[in-house]
């Protein structure tokens, strides 16, 4: 449940950065009192990619975003899961 919580808060603070420079800046943002750093990538087919880590540990994770779809790994398992609003439509509002 933690891992779910925590990528619930990835995909929602890229919504924050989405259509930002098109060059992978790396992000950061405190859940809980860990800390994760990511990057985002702009991916064929209006798709999103997000790639990062917790600071101070070895869990990784990498999430592709599709509208309100999210899929991928988070240290070592897979995840998959809907976001209440597609991403792309909250990124064209900014």
């Amino acid at each position: 449940m933690r891992t779910v919580s925590i990528l619930t808060a990835a995909a929602a603070a890229l919504i924050s950065t989405m259509g930002m420079a098109a060059e992978p800046a790396q992000q950061s943002f405190t859940r809980n009192g860990h800390t994760y750093v990511y990057s985002t990538t702009a991916r064929d087919g209006g798709r999103t990619l997000i790639e990062g880590r917790e600071v101070g540990s070895a869990s990784r994770f990498r999430l592709l975003v599709d509208g309100n779809r999210v899929t991928g790994h988070a240290n070592g398992y897979p995840v998959s899961f809907r976001t209440q609003t597609p991403l792309t439509a909250v990124a064209s509002a900014n």
